[in-house]
C-alpha cells in the first residue's frame, strides 16, 4: 500500500532487516533518495521534528494593550456580548481601576449569595409536592409544584412607587365582567383583578425537554405596562409539573382524567393565596396613605382552546358540546348564526355535585357525558367573584393568525394557486422574502404578515375568470382581515364593535356559501371550534376590554428567555428550579437597577435645582420646534421629527443632479411661488414686506428621515381634504430667521372612474397618481402618517391600491376613504 509518509518526519525506532508479523514497511519517493524501512508495530511512532525553537514573544497579546485588556475582550468574545453590554463591563473595569468602589467579589460563589441575599426583595417561589392517586396503582404519584404567592406579589407592585400612580381601582370596564359581578361586592370594596396565562413550550431544540410556566398580571395596570417587559408586566409565578405518557395507560379516559387531576391540583396551589381573600377580602395599606379592601378575583384566562378545555374540564375538540364557553353541538361548529346558552360555574358544580351523588359509575359517567365534563374538583371555582368560562378570552394570536387562517382559509388558499400553475405560484412568492407558497410556518405572528398581504399578491391571480372558486374564497380571506381588524382595534367605540359584529356575521355567512359551491368536490372540514370561536370575539370585548389584555402573543414572547436560560445557563437537571431562580435573579436586578435609577435622577436634581438647557439638536436628527442659535421655526409642534441630514446644496445644484427627474423641473421657480402664497395663507409676513425670491446660489439642507408621531387618521392634509402621495424631496429651507421644513411630494389624487367589480368585492381602495411633473411642495407639518401602497400589475401602471391591513389606524383610514368616495359599505 502506497503511503505519504515522505510528508511527516517521522521516528521509527532502530531499522528492523527481519520482517516479522504486523511490522510496518515505509517506501518513499524515489526521488527522496531514502531506502525502504521496515519497523516493528510496537516502535512505530509519530513526533514533530527536533528543531531550534525560538524564544516566545514577549508580548503575546499584542495587538491588545496588555493581557488584562486581552483576557477581557476574550471573555466578551466567548459570552457574546453585544455593545450595549460591552461597553458597560468597559465602564466598570474603569471604575474599578479608578479606586473609588472595590470590587469584593472572589469567585461565583461570592455573587451566588449576593443575588440570594437580595431575593427577598421580590416574591420568591415556593416549592410543594402534590399527591394524585390513580386507578390501578398502590401508592400515590407525586409532582413537584413552583408558585410564587399571588397575593405577596400583588403587594410588592402596590408598594412599589414607579407603578403606584398607574394603578386603577375603580376602572368601570371591570363593571361589564357579567353584568352584577362586580356589584356583589361590599360598600367600599376594590377588585383586584389577575390576568392568568399558562402554556407548555419546547425548552429543548428537539423538544425532548419542556417547560410549563404559568403568567400573572394584573389588570388594574394599564395595557401598556402589563403587556410590556419588566415591572408590572407578565410574571412566572408558577411552573407546573408535565405528566408523561405511559405505552400502558395512555388514550385511556382514566389516564386523560388523572393528568387533568394533576394540572387542577398543581393549579390549586397557584392561586391558592387568591382562593383565601377573594371570599373576606384583604386590607391594605397603599402609597397614598389609603388603606383599600381588596377582593382578589381572575378577570381573564389567556389561553388557546387545548388549554382552555383543560382549565374548564370540558372533554375537548371530539366531545358533544367542544366549546368551553357555550353549549353548541359538535356538528353545528360550522353554523355560527345561531346562538346557545352559555355555561357558568354555578351550574356545572351542580352537575359535579349531582354525578357524585350518583351509586354507580356508569350513571356518573352517563350524567357527565350528557354535559362533557370530568369527575373533578376545577381549581378556580375556589376564587369568589370568578367563572371560568367567563374568564376564558377569545385568543387571537391562536384562534385567528394561527387558527383559522394558518390551518384552514391559506391551506385552502395556496391549493388553488398551485393550480395555476408554476408561474402564478412565483408570482405570490415574490411578493415575501421568503417563499411562502408549500412552505409550513409554526410562528402565529409569519401567518399573521403573510394574511396582510395575501390580497394584495393573489388578486390578479386569483381572478374571477381563471379560477372562481379561489376568487370566492379570496373574498372571504378579505372578510376575515376586516374581522381581524376590528378584532385587534385598542380602543372600541359602541360603533365599533356593531361594525365588528357585522364583519363577523358577513365572513361567516359568505364562508357557508363557499361550503355550499365545494361541498362535493372538497375534501376540507369547516366544521371545527376555531371557526365557531368567531361568535364570542365581541362579547369578550365588551365585557373584558380590547384583545390586546387577553392576546397570548405577549406571553409567548416571553417564552423566548426561558429557552435560552435552558440552553446556557442550567446543566439540563432539575431545570424548573434552575429557571426559576434565574428569572427570579433577573427581577431583582431589575428592581435594584431601577432604584439606582432613580436615585441617580433624584441625586442630579437636587444638585441642578434650577434645572438644565434641553440640548442642542445634533447633526443627525432635529426636531421641529425650537431650534439652537435662536433660530425658530414657524411651527411649534413636535409631531414631526426629521433626521439623517445632508450637506447643504443650492439650488442649481439639486436641480442638475435631478434633471432627469421631471418633479425637479424648475425646482426653485415652483418653490418661490409656493412661498409667497404659503406665508401668507398661514398669516406669516413676508420678509421685508416683499416676495420671495430665491437665488439659484442659496442653499437648502436635504434630509432622508422622516418620522410622525401622529395622533388622527390622515396622510396629507391639504385645504382640499386629505390626500396621499410620494415623498419625492425632504429639505429645510432658511427664510430670514426662521426655518421653514418642507416637503416636494409627487401627489397620487388623480381620478380613477368608476369602481371596478373587484376592488367592490374586495374592498380595494384604488388611487392614481397624477402626472410626474405636478409634483407639489407642502410643509412637513401637513404629513400626518405614512402609507404603504402596492401597483396594481394588472392595470394602468399609475394606479394603486392603499394597504389598509398595516394596522388598525390604517384601516379605519381607508374605510373612512372609501366612505368619502362614494363607495358602497357591504357591512
Amino acid at each position: 500500500m502506497q503511503n505519504h509518509a515522505e510528508f511527516l518526519d517521522v521516528d521509527f525506532g532502530y531499522d528492523d532487516p527481519v520482517i516479522g508479523p504486523d511490522d510496518i514497511k515505509i517506501e518513499y519517493h524515489p526521488s527522496s533518495g531514502i531506502k525502504a524501512k521496515v519497523y516493528s508495530f510496537n516502535n512505530f511512532e509519530h513526533h514533530a521534528a527536533d528543531f531550534l525553537v525560538p524564544p516566545p514573544d514577549s508580548q503575546p497579546w499584542s495587538p491588545f494593550t496588555s493581557r488584562l485588556e486581552f483576557e477581557i475582550a476574550e471573555i466578551m468574545l466567548e459570552v457574546g456580548f453585544n455593545n450595549q453590554q460591552t461597553d458597560c463591563l468597559v465602564k466598570l473595569c474603569h471604575r474599578c481601576a479608578v479606586g473609588k468602589e472595590k470590587l469584593t467579589f472572589k469567585n461565583h460563589k461570592d455573587i451566588h449569595n449576593m443575588w440570594e441575599a437580595a431575593s427577598h426583595r421580590i416574591t420568591k417561589f415556593t416549592k410543594e409536592v402534590i399527591s394524585v392517586p390513580f386507578t390501578g396503582d398502590e401508592g400515590l404519584r407525586e409532582y413537584d409544584v413552583h408558585y410564587r404567592d399571588l397575593w405577596e406579589l400583588a403587594a410588592d407592585m402596590l408598594r412599589n412607587p414607579r407603578l403606584f400612580p398607574h394603578f386603577t381601582f375603580d376602572a368601570h370596564c371591570l363593571s361589564k365582567f357579567d353584568g352584577n359581578t362586580f356589584s356583589q361586592l361590599p360598600p367600599g370594596g376594590k377588585p383586584l383583578a389577575y390576568i392568568l396565562y399558562a402554556d407548555k413550550t419546547k425548552l429543548s431544540s428537539f423538544g425532548t425537554t419542556k417547560g410549563y410556566p404559568v403568567y400573572a398580571c394584573l389588570a388594574n395596570l394599564p395595557t401598556v405596562i402589563r403587556n410590556g417587559r419588566g415591572e408590572g408586566g407578565g410574571y412566572v409565578v408558577g411552573w407546573l409539573p408535565i405528566v408523561k405518557d405511559e405505552k400502558l395507560h395512555s388514550g385511556k379516559p382514566s389516564w386523560v382524567d388523572f393528568k387533568n387531576t394533576v394540572w387542577h391540583k398543581s393549579f390549586a396551589r397557584i392561586i391558592s393565596s387568591l382562593a383565601s381573600k377573594s371570599q373576606m377580602g384583604q386590607w391594605f395599606e397603599c402609597l397614598d396613605g389609603v388603606m383599600r379592601w381588596f377582593f382578589l378575583c381572575i378577570l381573564i384566562l389567556s389561553a388557546d382552546f387545548e388549554e382552555q378545555s383543560v382549565m374548564s374540564l370540558t372533554r375537548g375538540i371530539m366531545s358533544l358540546w367542544p366549546c368551553p364557553i357555550c353549549l353548541v353541538p359538535r356538528d353545528d361548529l360550522w353554523d355560527t348564526s345561531k346562538s346557545y346558552h352559555w355555561r357558568t360555574s354555578k351550574e356545572l358544580q351542580a352537575v359535579i355535585n349531582a354525578a357524585h351523588a350518583k351509586e354507580t359509575f356508569e350513571e356518573r359517567e352517563e350524567l357527565l357525558k350528557e354535559q362533557v365534563l370530568r369527575l373533578i374538583e376545577n381549581a378556580f371555582w375556589a376564587v369568589a367573584f370568578t367563572c371560568i368560562h367567563q374568564a376564558l378570552s377569545h385568543d387571537r394570536c391562536h384562534f385567528n393568525h394561527g387558527g383559522l387562517w394558518s390551518c384552514h382559509l391559506w391551506v385552502e388558499l395556496q391549493k388553488y394557486v398551485v393550480t395555476l400553475g408554476r408561474a402564478k405560484v412565483s408570482q405570490v412568492d415574490n411578493w415575501h422574502p421568503n417563499q411562502v407558497i408549500g412552505v409550513t410556518f409554526t410562528d402565529s405572528s409569519v401567518h399573521e404578515d403573510i394574511s396582510k398581504m395575501i390580497i394584495y399578491a393573489t388578486h390578479d391571480v386569483l381572478t374571477e375568470t381563471d379560477c372562481p372558486l379561489g376568487y370566492f374564497l379570496l373574498r372571504c380571506v378579505r372578510l376575515y382581515l376586516e374581522m381581524d381588524m376590528y378584532t385587534a382595534l385598542e380602543v372600541h367605540t359602541a360603533n365599533t364593535i356593531k361594525e365588528g359584529r357585522h364583519t363577523v356575521q358577513a365572513f361567516t355567512s359568505l364562508m357557508k356559501q363557499y361550503m355550499t359551491q365545494t361541498a362535493n368536490d372538497n375534501v376540507k372540514n369547516w366544521n371545527f371550534p376555531k371557526l365557531h370561536m368567531t361568535t364570542h370575539i365581541f362579547d369578550d370585548i365588551e365585557a373584558k376590554g380590547a384583545t390586546c389584555n387577553y392576546n397570548t402573543k405577549p406571553n409567548e414572547q416571553m417564552h423566548g428567555p426561558l429557552k435560552d436560560w435552558y440552553l446556557n445557563w442550567t446543566n439540563f437537571k432539575n431545570v424548573a428550579e434552575q429557571i426559576l431562580r434565574i428569572d427570579h435573579w433577573l427581577l431583582v436586578a431589575d428592581d435594584i437597577g431601577r432604584r439606582i435609577s432613580d436615585f441617580d435622577e433624584y441625586s442630579q436634581q437636587k444638585s441642578d435645582s434650577d434645572g438644565e438647557d434641553d440640548d442642542a439638536l445634533d447633526d443627525e436628527n432635529t426636531d421641529i420646534g425650537p431650534g439652537a442659535d435662536s433660530i425658530s421655526t414657524l411651527d411649534p409642534s413636535q409631531h414631526v421629527r426629521m433626521g439623517s441630514r445632508q450637506a447643504s446644496q443650492t439650488f442649481c445644484s439639486i436641480e442638475n443632479a435631478h434633471k432627469t427627474q421631471v418633479e425637479f423641473t424648475n425646482f426653485r421657480i415652483k418653490l418661490n411661488a409656493f412661498l409667497n402664497t404659503f406665508l401668507p395663507a398661514c398669516n406669516i409676513p413676508l420678509l421685508n414686506g416683499r416676495r420671495i425670491h430665491l437665488q439659484s446660489d442659496d442653499t437648502v439642507t436635504e434630509y432622508r428621515f422622516l418620522r410622525v408621531n401622529y395622533e388622527s387618521l390622515v396622510f396629507i392634509q391639504t385645504q382640499n381634504g386629505i390626500i396621499l402621495g410620494r415623498l419625492v424631496f425632504l429639505f429645510q429651507c432658511a427664510i430670514g430667521n426662521d426655518i421653514l421644513s418642507l416637503a416636494l411630494i409627487h401627489p397620487f389624487d388623480a381620478p380613477t372612474g368608476p369602481q371596478p367589480r373587484q376592488d367592490k368585492q374586495l374592498n380595494l381602495l384604488r388611487v392614481h397618481a397624477q402626472p410626474c411633473a405636478k409634483a407639489e411642495f407642502f410643509s412637513v407639518q401637513s404629513i400626518i402618517c405614512g402609507a404603504l401602497l402596492v401597483q396594481d400589475s394588472g392595470s394602468n401602471p399609475l394606479d394603486y391600491f392603499v394597504v389598509d391591513t398595516i394596522d388598525t389606524d390604517m384601516f379605519l383610514r381607508v374605510r373612512e376613504m372609501h366612505q368619502q368616495a362614494g363607495h358602497p359599505v357591504r357591512i
